[in-house]
């Protein structure tokens, strides 16, 4: 029976698509504008990062609104988060211990009703990024479909490295072609809490 049991298993894991065929751009070098951002009628931003190098970090200074190449990123220090794939990362903590963005996580928050930075709850990276760990990341992986489906529950607060304050949420890992690792979030600029975190 156990045996039964196994080629069954195997035989419906063999079933599965490729990953490989899923995801044909990892490891592929990528060139040009990797962050493009719109302004919105509300005030906000929607931004397209193309993180579909698997070798490299898309540096995005949520300030300026724009990318940052890597030399300039690590000279200035002034980055804030970073897309690898469908890792985003901070500049502070395990980032890099020198940064100052900070990363708070609401779950259940409402996009229009958020106008404030909230007063705690920022945490910086550790051993994983906010980002992906805290309320077990900003995605969840459909094992039938073999995709990255985006949790519209979570909204980021991020405290810059200038110290200003934005909510962020993610929209999809996807874009409209169902190329992977094009990442799309929109982003606000929030009023800093009343008292300090």
């Amino acid at each position: 029976m156990r045996r039964t049991l196994l080629l069954l298993g195997l035989g419906m894991a063999g079933c599965a698509p490729d990953l490989r065929e899923d995801y044909p751009f990892d490891g592929q070098a990528t060139s040009g504008q990797l962050v493009t951002v719109t302004p919105r009628e509300d005030g906000g931003n929607h931004a397209l990062i193309d993180a579909t190098n698997k070798s490299a970090l898309v540096y995005f200074d949520i300030d300026e609104g724009r990318e940052m190449k890597t030399d300039e990123a690590l000279e200035t220090n002034g980055w804030d988060l970073a897309f690898q794939r469908y890792t985003v990362t901070m500049n502070g903590g395990g980032g890099n211990p020198t940064g100052k963005v900070r990363v708070a996580v609401l779950e259940g928050q409402g996009w229009d009703a958020l106008t404030t930075a909230p007063a705690e709850g920022y945490q910086q990276d550790a051993s994983e990024p906010v980002f992906n760990g805290v309320h077990g990341g900003w995605y969840t992986y459909d094992l039938v479909k073999h995709r990255l489906v985006t949790r519209d529950e979570l909204l980021y607060v991020v405290q810059s490295s200038a110290g200003h304050y934005f909510k962020l949420q993610m929209l999809s890992y996807y874009d409209d072609t169902g190329t992977p690792a094009r990442l799309a979030l929109r982003y606000q600029p929030l009023q800093a809490p009343t008292t300090g975190p």
